[in-house]
Parts: structure tokens; sequence; C-alpha cells
């Protein structure tokens, strides 16, 4: 067990970029033994969209709104999901040395232990919290603070979030809301997954107060005394070292930027405990996989084992066997502790985009193989199969049609559905204007029951990966077309879409989706002339 006294550190309200750099130093200076373990307070001005160490900054944060409203942008050095810090909320964290513990402090008994020291401030507060596996603590069902944690050297930083006032609008508006995340708690209103302290009791106490509470509850849980204090010289020198790189672009986006130089295809897979993304670089030609950048909301320790891993699959050749057996030895080898995925996971992950390149047979170009998606089966064999429906979203029509929220099409020549709707009835297939979420829930129940095929569609890929479970449901097969600009995603309007409301105008690939319809009409027939010769 640790010795008393701990440090405490209240380092006030700081810029992300200010406070990401304390972060390294505190973990850096106390894994040489040259600190004391601490429990440090955090505020933020100005505001800060903050992503995890593993994300895509330009994949979790509408860096437009951010810029307009004066919001700063900055990575942490920890894994999980992307967050909007501003005054208003309360960071807790505690940095303590690996061997001052009876157990491995990332393992979920000791991250619970953690939680339970912050608990025990709420409660005093007044509010019945409690932790909520894997790294959450709750307050009536609802999410108020998020944690997670990462090792450096002989110490580590296990931190949490605590939700003081909140405005969920802005939150929504400044971050890429809903993501896979929304979905895993089955709950599509970002502000009912959430609760905070000024909701909780009905008034806001005085931060000085808050902040007490919470140090009482770290000194009951580990039975030691907070001494107040200040950085030490040896802190305070290397974290004006660090800031600089904390504030840079490299720091920001680099670290973690789509690769873009080369064609790249993209999978997603994702379970109770992480969303695992990838993005493949590839070398069509030469038939090489170039480089990944593995992304997402998890954990993983130690960090740099995402990078080793990356740096295990450049330049290999692009085949899924080789490439799974590459990250299957990384983690027999490796044993990198991993919240709630392995190994097997992520090869889910690099298969799904991998499964990209049969489009490449089929006639597809790179730059249209990105925009399709295959669901429940491989391209191939789904549109090999006797397809005969094809859904389109009403999004895509003319926001003034009258048509808009039918199912039917007037085929007008106003809006890029009118060529599918025609495209799909001379291939003697049934095009259907899909209204909103339920309606698409129905049609795919009515389809399967009839013993349809499978079907050809559109959507935006970020409902795909939202209701990635829901189309895995439905068990009917399909090829899905990405739906781009101004989604109801991109306006913060998913809520209205869910419900057949959203009045914005996306823009619907009709020429990829005429090029899918020949493509599968084309092997239709191929395939039915095989049988008949085989007969």
């Amino acid at each position: 067990m640790p010795q008393s006294p701990w440090r405490l550190l209240d380092t006030g309200v700081l810029s992300g970029a200010r406070n990401m750099a304390l972060d390294r130093t505190l973990v850096a200076v106390r894994g040489r033994g040259l600190s004391p373990n601490t429990v440090r307070f955090l505020q933020f001005s100005p505001p800060v969209a903050l992503v995890g160490v593993y994300q895509v900054v330009e994949q979790e944060v509408r860096l437009d709104y951010c810029r307009e409203r004066g919001i700063d942008v900055n990575r942490r050095i920890t894994g999980g999901g992307s967050l909007l810090f501003d005054e208003v909320q309360l960071g807790w964290e505690l940095i303590a040395g690996l061997r001052d513990f009876d157990c491995h402090p990332m393992s979920l008994g000791f991250q619970r232990r953690i939680c339970e020291a912050a608990i025990a401030g709420l409660r005093d507060l007044g509010i019945e919290a409690a932790f909520r596996p894997r790294n959450d603590i709750e307050a009536r069902g609802r999410k108020i603070s998020g944690t997670g944690g990462v090792e450096d050297g002989d110490a580590f930083l296990f931190q949490g979030t605590l939700l003081l006032d909140f405005d969920v609008a802005s939150m929504i508006k400044a971050l890429r809301i809903p993501t896979e995340k929304l979905k895993q708690s089955s709950i599509d209103d970002a502000a009912d997954r959430v609760t905070w302290v000024a909701k909780e009791l009905g008034y806001l106490p005085p931060i000085r107060e808050i902040k007490t509470a919470i140090a009482r509850g770290f000194e009951r849980v580990f039975g030691v005394a907070l001494e107040p204090a200040d950085l030490l010289p040896v802190e305070a020198a290397e974290y004006e070292k660090n800031v600089p790189f904390f504030e840079s672009d490299e720091w920001v986006h680099g670290a973690r930027r789509r690769p873009s130089q080369l064609a790249t295809i993209s999978g997603l897979h994702r379970n109770e405990s992480a969303a695992i993304r990838v993005h493949l670089a590839i070398d069509a030609p030469r038939k090489r996989l170039r480089s990944a950048l593995l992304s997402g909301d998890f954990f993983l320790h130690p960090q740099r084992a995402i990078y080793d891993l990356e740096a295990r699959l450049k330049d290999v050749r692009l085949d899924g066997d080789l490439i799974a057996g590459i990250v299957r030895r990384f983690w027999d080898e490796t044993h990198p502790r991993a919240q709630g995925f392995g190994a097997a996971d992520v090869c889910k992950a690099i298969r799904a985009a991998l499964a990209k390149l049969e489009f490449l047979k089929l006639g597809f170009t790179l730059s249209e193989v990105e925009k399709l998606l295959a669901v429940n089966g491989q391209p191939a064999e789904i549109l090999a199969k006797d397809i005969d429906l094809v859904l389109l979203p009403y999004c895509a029509k003319a926001s003034g049609c009258e048509h808009r929220y039918a199912q039917t099409c007037a085929v007008c020549g106003e809006c890029a559905v009118g060529g599918a709707f025609d495209a799909a009835q001379e291939a003697g297939m049934r095009p259907v204007t899909i209204i909103n979420f339920e309606h698409l829930m129905e049609t795919l129940e009515r389809e399967r029951r009839r013993g349809a095929a499978g079907y050809l569609g559109s959507c935006c890929e970020a409902f795909f990966h939202k209701h990635y479970a829901d189309f895995q449901r439905a068990a009917l097969p399909g090829i899905l077309v990405d739906v781009s600009r101004a989604t109801c995603y991109d306006l913060n309007q998913a809520r209205e879409a869910y419900a057949g409301q959203f009045e914005g105008q996306t823009d619907l690939d009709a020429d990829l989706m005429k090029k899918l319809i020949a493509v599968c009409t084309a092997r239709q027939i191929k395939s039915n002339a095989s049988q008949a010769q085989a007969t």
C-alpha cells in the first residue's frame, strides 16, 4: 500500500494544450521517482474539444464550428472518446507509481477502486453515484464522469471528467455526435445519456466545496492524507519545455491523421467495450498494404502498442490471412492490456476494410470502393444474388418536393433520387424511399420474411456505423452507397432524421448507384446463365 502523505495539486484553469502538457510531465516525472503520488484537479479555458489519443480529429470534431466559437481542439494522452471541456467541467486525476499498489493500476478492479474515491466525494455532496464498467461513473443511470488512464514507465495517470454544469447543445455541435458509442448504450439523444452535478442537486455548489469532497473521498478510499503543494522545480521546468509540442499541429492532428498519400480503404468493428476503425493505405497495383492507421474509442496499455502494431503492418502483402497472423503474433508476443477487445477484434476491423477490395474485381474504382459498404456478406456474393429491391433515402429528395416523404418518386429530374428510381425500374427492381429509421427496419424485416435475396441502398456512413448492429440483426445482405454533403449528422439533426423530419438535402451519388445496379444486374444474368448450364 502507498504511504501517506500524497500531494494535492490544484492547477486551476489552463488551456487544453497546457493541461495536456502538464499531464505528460506529471506522469513522466513520477515515473522517474522524482515526485510524490498526486491527486490533481484541473479546469479548462478557453473551451476545448478533446479527442482520445487514438482518435482522428477530423472524424470526431466539427472543426468549422469550433473555429467559429473560439473552441480549442487538442488531444489527450489517454485513450477513449471525444469530449467538450470548459470551466464548468472539473477534471480529477491520480498520478502514482506502479509499484505502490498490490495490484496492477490499469486492471478493472483497481480502476473501480479509483472511481470509488470520486464516488465517495459525490455521495458526500448528496449525489447517489455508482461505478459502471468498464470506465464510467453514473448517477441515476446516467453518466456523470468518464475515466481513462495511461502508463508511462513506472508510473500511471488515471483521470476522470466530472460534469458540473453542462451545455448539451454545444457538445453535440462541437463533436460529431451521435457516434457508435451512443448506439452501444442504445440511446439516441445525448442529453438522455449524461447528467451533471447541478442537474442532480438542483444547484451548483462552489467549486471549492466539490474539490474538497472528492479529495476527502481519495483520502478515505486509499487511507492517505492529501497535502496541498505546488509543482516541483523539475516538473515546472519540464512542463514549460513540453507546452510548445502540445500546442503544435503535429500533436493535435499529425499523430492520428488519416493517411492521404495513397488510396485508402476503411473498416469498422465494434463491440460493447470498443469501437475500432482501420484506415489501410494500399498500393493496389503492387498488392501491398503500405501502412495501417488504427483509431477509435478504446483503451490500450502500453499506449505505444498501437503504434508498434502499425509499424508491423507497414509494406506487407495485401492478404487478409497474412495480416491477421501478424496481428495475432503481435498480441501473443507483446501481451498488450486492452479493455474489452483483443486481436480478434482488430482483425475483424481489418477484414471489414479488406472486403472492400472485392469491389475492385467487379469493375469499381478505388475512389468508388471507399463509398461502398457491404452488409451481412461479401460484395461478390451479394451482388450475384437475385436482388430486386433498391432503398433510397428521403433526405436526398429536394426539400420542397411533394414526394419527399412518400415512398414513391415523380422522377422529375430535380434531384438525384429520380435517376436512381429510373435505373432501378429499368433493371426490373423495386425502388422504395425510406422515410425514417422505423420504416427501414420494418422494410428489411418484411423483405426478409418474403424471402428477398438482398437489397441495394444508400445512406451516410455515420448512420451505417451507428446502426451497425441493427443492420446485422436484420439478417438481409445488402450493398450501400455512402451519402455525402450536408448529412443530418453534419448538421446536428440526427434526431429529426430518425423521425423522418430532416429538411436538408443530402447528396446521393446517383452515378455510383446506377453503376451498382448495372453491376448487380450483369452478375445476376451471369449467375443465372451458369446455373442454367449446370442443369
